[in-house]
């Protein structure tokens, strides 16, 4: 495998594009579409298994999650790990048809992991309690009812409440168990389909399934238009997909690749397989087995230096968690990339604690906003801005060729132009993003609102897809909502508590968890599937098509199951926070404009008296400035300078939780490539990349043993197996 050459791994410029590349056209500029049928069958086959039987597991049965391991989902890349090492093995051994080649396998596993997100926060997970559980928590909330926060909801976001015994009742509770012994299979079936209220359902599915279909839209197009920038001028590291090829490679008819056949890779893959497999047998025999502990406590420090509890990320400070796979990430990342990682959580406390302590109030809600929020969303705009501007010429050519303007010569695009696909790509963009503002105008906000809306939910997308691609961090939470930013950008008065109500429901169905939304797996998906002479527009577009019809199942399972059984009251995100999040949002706001007066003239406000009436507060305006500058200052050094080590990612993840239990690890695997390039070179780095890739193999194979042993166990006795999550959730 060619892999990175370590002495550039300080360096500002990328590492080639070519690295792992398989046979066939250059990377970029695939030659032959390998795209097959089998595939394509095999992974709608997955993608209606995860879809159908996502929220089952996760909230219904309280399995483990289809979507632990957000990026890396641990059962799909589990399952080719087990394909790579097992399956293909035997296929050869018996002499049967030809095994999956590597083209195929990334389609199968691009179609899978996206669909993985569906299961978690990009749909099920929210999804009908956001448009039913407000009924719930209006009836049981004086304040709600004293306000009347329900009718700051236009009637179609909701779902009509009655009767309310088979719509919100048998929501939260389930139906009742009396079935005959004799009833077939599809009558049960017939029987949970009919008990749900669909009438009741339709106006608000018919209102939020084309918003939601608009902004996957986006995202596919999104995803076309920047690959080519990404992959083949920028030559990003893409190391999830670099790690998922490269067990994935095949060399000719041997069983294993290179990679696989190195003892190196079996000596971190064995090692760390045991240690998983004897720590998740100590959840099962706690008596009889001796856990080895891979976490460790550093709350003396603050007995020591109690300024230390200032941080509202001391808790992750204090906390040394060992995670293999983030270790073996970071080895395998640019020395840049893995030493900014590690080093978020120590600058945020070097930042936070003499600030807090000069009497600077950094307080933030996650979804509705404060300094930190409004800070990290000036840095993803910053950032946004510098890739807009680092791919200027291409993407200001493909516009002009989407518009019709020709290119210098007049020649147009031929089938045959890899440019072809980006070029229509930006044509779906632009289409489905003004479409997509005009159906959020007619769910009743003014124009500026809508817009500056689904232009902060494009840097979201944009962003963490960037962050995905050139990081490989596989856990990103921005830790800030489109709607909290313009909240704070237009004021009270300005915003009102009917749009503050309608943007947060818009948020909450398209960009929650952007970690779970589609854009970070296909960017991915993409590059793997270039790797394998699969055209990204052919991969891109059909997975778009899965990827649909997945989610209308989803929401079908999510339904019924959800009458039959009821809704999970224990889980306090779906259960309450995100359904109440719109009216808590609008609460304040509300009550100041009742206390002065000014609610029915703030209600009634047109779109330009909305930006003439816009008061940000300075606090807001100092930390989005701060991040701005921030962003921009690392970026000027990072390129002008050769000595500059930080990445301007920096003020885009620190403070936030995936950081804040990844970080130490993240710090580990820099400090272990730099020992070696100290003491070995960049020959022993070279040397132990194939340990690194059989660590990360042992902890996804090590979680899925434990899925796999979780469900076996509920199959057999019924009653729900012993947890062993220790993927950062």
């Amino acid at each position: 495998m060619a892999w990175p050459n370590p002495a550039n791994s300080n360096s500002k410029g990328h590492a080639a594009g070519r690295r792992g590349a398989l046979p066939g056209g250059p990377s970029g500029h695939p030659g032959k579409d390998l795209m097959t049928w089998r595939a394509v069958v095999i992974g709608l086959i997955g993608v209606l298994a995860i879809c159908g039987f996502g929220y089952l597991n996760d909230r219904i049965l309280e399995l483990e999650s289809i979507n632990n391991g957000h990026q890396l989902p641990i059962l799909v890349v589990g399952l080719l790990i087990v394909t790579v090492l097992l399956i293909h093995p035997l296929i050869a051994l018996l002499r049967r048809p030809r095994r999956l080649s590597p083209a195929e396998l990334a389609v199968i596993g691009t179609f899978c992991a996206c669909a993985c997100g569906i299961s978690g926060r990009a749909l099920a997970e929210q999804f009908a309690q956001l448009l039913v559980l407000p009924h719930h928590w209006e009836r049981i909330t004086p304040g709600w009812q004293t306000h009347r926060l329900l009718d700051y909801a236009p009637k179609q976001l909701l779902v009509d409440p009655e009767p309310q015994d088979e719509v919100v009742n048998r929501f939260l509770t389930g139906s009742t168990r009396e079935e005959s012994d004799s009833a077939t299979l599809w009558q049960r079936c017939q029987k949970k389909i009919a008990q749900t209220p669909w009438r009741q359902w339709r106006a608000p599915l018919v209102t939020w399934l084309p918003i939601f279909t608009l902004g996957i839209v986006i995202m596919t197009a999104l995803a076309i238009v920047t690959h080519r920038q990404w992959s083949s001028h920028e030559h990003l590291q893409y190391p999830i997909a670099n790690f998922m090829g490269e067990l994935i490679r095949q060399d000719g008819d041997s069983w294993f690749n290179t990679t696989l056949r190195n003892r190196l890779f079996w000596l971190g893959f064995v090692i760390f397989f045991l240690i998983r497999l004897n720590n998740g047998l100590y959840q099962w025999y706690p008596e009889t087995i001796i856990p080895i502990k891979l976490n460790h406590s550093l709350w003396p420090f603050a007995t020591k230096w109690p300024a230390l509890l200032r941080n509202p990320r001391a808790g992750g400070l204090l906390n040394f968690n060992i995670f293999p796979l983030v270790i073996g990430v970071g080895f395998l990342l640019s020395s840049e990339i893995s030493l900014t990682l590690g080093m978020t959580q120590i600058l945020w406390a070097c930042f936070c604690i003499p600030v807090i302590g000069l009497g600077f109030n950094l307080a933030t809600d996650y979804e509705i906003g404060g300094w930190r929020g409004w800070q990290r969303a000036g840095s993803y705009i910053a950032f946004a801005v510098i890739l807009l501007y680092a791919g200027r010429h291409a993407y200001w050519e493909t516009l002009k060729r989407a518009l019709g303007l020709r290119p210098p010569g007049g020649r147009l695009p031929s089938p045959s132009d890899p440019e072809r696909a980006a070029v229509i790509a930006m044509r779906v963009l632009i289409v489905s993003t003004i479409a997509l503002c005009l159906l959020i105008i007619r769910l009743g906000l003014t124009w500026p609102i809508a817009i500056g809306l689904v232009f902060l939910l494009l840097v979201t997308y944009l962003v963490v897809a960037r962050v995905s691609a050139e990081t490989g961090l596989f856990f990103i939470q921005p830790g800030w909502q489109p709607f909290g930013m313009l909240m704070a950008l237009f004021g009270s008065y300005a915003m009102g508590p009917t749009p503050i109500v309608i943007a947060a429901f818009v948020c909450i169905v398209l960009c929650l968890d952007p970690c779970h939304a589609m854009i970070p797996y296909l960017v991915n998906g993409l590059k793997l599937g270039e790797r394998g002479n699969v055209r990204p527009a052919t991969l891109a577009w059909s997975n778009l098509a899965l990827y649909m019809l997945g989610a209308l199942v989803a929401v079908f399972a999510v339904l019924v199951l959800s009458y039959d059984f009821g809704t999970p009251a224990q889980y306090y995100w779906s259960y309450q926070r995100i359904p109440t999040l719109p009216f808590r949002a609008a609460q304040p706001a509300l009550m100041q404009l009742k206390a002065i007066g000014a609610l029915e003239a703030s209600e009634g406000l047109s779109g330009w008296e909305r930006l003439l009436a816009v008061r940000p507060s300075s606090s807001f305006l100092w930390a989005v400035a701060f991040g701005v500058i921030g962003v921009l200052a690392f970026s000027f050094l990072r390129l002008r300078t050769r000595w500059w080590p930080l990445h301007p990612c920096l003020f885009l993840l620190w403070e936030t939780y995936p950081l804040s239990v990844m970080s130490h690890p993240f710090l580990v695997g820099w400090l272990l490539k730099k020992l070696c390039l100290r003491f070995g070179g960049n020959r022993l780095v070279v040397k132990l990349k194939p340990f690194a890739v059989g660590v990360i193999s042992a902890d996804i194979m090590g979680a899925l043993v434990f899925m796999a042993v979780g469900l076996i166990y509920y199959l057999c006795t019924g009653d729900k197996p012993k947890t062993y999550r220790y993927f950062p959730r």
